[in-house]
């Protein structure tokens, strides 16, 4: 006949006999057919890879330690990938906030705030502020990178003629909308 409430929406776990609400997800394998899509309040933490053809949804930030293959993520917050994205031309990241990841693959990355990568590869990035392609590699090939305030790369385009856009000064999404 008792009742709880609590301050945050999460999952409820019982810790050395108490109730404990936590706001963080941790998915401790891949996101896959035995996890299948998750949607989730706060925040939340894959510890393995993100398959093809899956999603994660959060109100808060996604961490992803493995590799980000076809699949849709989405944050409110920011989104940071430990490894990379292989989109395979399907994986799409969509973040309110920022987007760190070590590459990108064939993806679409939008991303509210910067985005900071060490190579892009024929994707389609979006980014209302910094678009930062830096650490050893630095390079982007192909693709689409618009961003609304400075692009800082090494490398741009290719001797193999692969069309590489570059667009600096207009926040993507009213862009889009026009």
């Amino acid at each position: 006949g008792l009742r709880m409430y609590s301050e945050v929406d999460g999952h409820v776990s019982l810790v050395d006999n108490r109730v404990f609400v936590s706001d963080t997800y941790e998915v401790h394998a891949d996101v896959d057919t035995s996890t299948v899509d998750i949607e989730y309040e706060g925040n939340v933490i894959i510890k393995g890879n993100a398959i093809t053809g899956f999603s994660v949804k959060a109100r808060g930030d996604i961490a992803v330690n493995g590799v980000v293959e076809g699949a849709y993520i989405e944050a409110g917050g920011q989104i940071i990938l430990k490894r990379g994205m292989q989109g395979m031309n399907k994986g799409i990241l969509k973040a309110n906030g920022n987007i760190v990841t070590k590459f990108l693959e064939n993806a679409e990355v939008i991303a509210g705030g910067y985005v900071s990568t060490e190579s892009i590869l024929h994707s389609k990035v979006s980014a209302k502020g910094d678009i930062i392609v830096g650490g050893r590699r630095g390079f982007v090939t192909g693709g689409e990178i618009r961003s609304g305030t400075m692009i800082s790369v090494k490398t741009a385009g290719s001797q193999m003629g692969t069309s590489t856009l570059l667009e600096v000064g207009i926040d993507p999404k009213v862009l889009e909308e026009a």
